[in-house]
């Protein structure tokens, strides 16, 4: 039989996930001061939760006492189809179709499961975005990528737009030591493209400016950034993604639970405006979308088409 952490590899890979890693759980050195540092300038916004269980996000043995390894997933959610932007407004790629905490975490306790039922007995837990856990540096320190300037993870050959999972596991396993300069170099196009300047330098974001915030976290329907600069963003926002050249070279995903309803493509700047809640369940049913709501929803496209 093949080891454990070879196993979780393949397994990995069959299921539609685009990089894999292994780290040593153990803390993360240094992390928590500059996280503290962050929060004092309030650049985390209405985000109460951030400030909450600091020291867990960077010590995984407080998330789980007898952890020892932790594995890191990355899964393309790169679209073979893209929104029109012609008399319409936009949601981020990621939002397309079902909500990814629940199709990364499904794929993993599945794996697990299926790994636990050949090698013995051994405890996991899967998180995706769904606990206080340093996703990006994880990945980075498992070589998946660089923390770019535009303060996602980025990967020399798979670009950015990919979630990002993890398996706690209280086994062993053999670590990757391998990384990823950083290849930002002095491109700052990121920087240059962002309509509310929410990077005031290079990897360093104000969060409450950034219209994924905005247009999600903020509940208000009176916003912090005027309507012009939404450039039609009424969920999420893509635009330090688009203009990375790393993105260039974007494939595909082939995971059919984030390919969009069949309705979403055909929607029009008028057909927003109209959206019931009915359509808006039919549409965004099990979607990411969900965390907005149809109130969160209408009131970003009430703001945004006032410019």
């Amino acid at each position: 039989m093949i080891p454990l952490s070879e196993y979780f590899e393949n397994e990995c890979y069959k299921a539609g996930f685009a990089g894999f890693t292994i780290n040593k759980a153990e803390p993360l050195e240094g992390h928590l001061e500059y996280l503290q540092e962050w929060l004092s300038h309030g650049y985390h916004g209405k985000m109460g939760y951030l400030a909450k269980n600091t020291a867990i996000r960077y010590n995984p043995t407080l998330l789980m006492p007898e952890v020892k390894s932790i594995i890191t997933v990355l899964l393309n959610y790169y679209p073979s189809q893209k929104m029109s932007i012609d008399n319409n407004y936009r949601i981020a790629k990621y939002a397309y179709g079902k909500d990814y905490h629940d199709i990364v975490k499904e794929k993993l306790n599945k794996i697990a499961q299926g790994a636990f039922e050949k090698y013995g007995d051994f405890n996991f837990r899967s998180f995706c975005d769904s606990a206080p856990i340093a996703d990006r540096v994880w990945a980075q320190k498992g070589g998946l990528g660089w923390i770019g300037k535009n303060t996602l993870l980025i990967n020399k050959d798979l670009g950015s737009f990919f979630f990002i999972g993890h398996l706690f596991i209280d086994r062993e396993l053999p670590t990757w030591q391998s990384t990823q300069p950083d290849l930002c170099l002095d491109c700052d196009k990121c920087l240059k493209a962002c309509p509310t300047q929410a990077f005031f330098a290079p990897y360093q974001m104000n969060a409450s400016k950034c219209l994924s915030y905005q247009t999600i976290e903020n509940k208000s329907d009176i916003k912090d950034i005027e309507p012009k600069k939404f450039r039609n963003w009424i969920f999420g926002c893509d635009i330090c993604q688009d203009v990375c050249p790393y993105n260039k070279i974007s494939t595909p995903h082939i995971i059919e639970e984030l390919n969009p309803h069949q309705s979403l493509f055909a929607m029009k700047k008028a057909d927003w405006e109209q959206l019931t809640p009915e359509a808006f369940q039919q549409i965004f049913n099990k979607s990411a979308v969900k965390r907005a709501g149809y109130k969160g929803l209408t009131q970003n496209i009430n703001w945004v088409k006032q410019k």
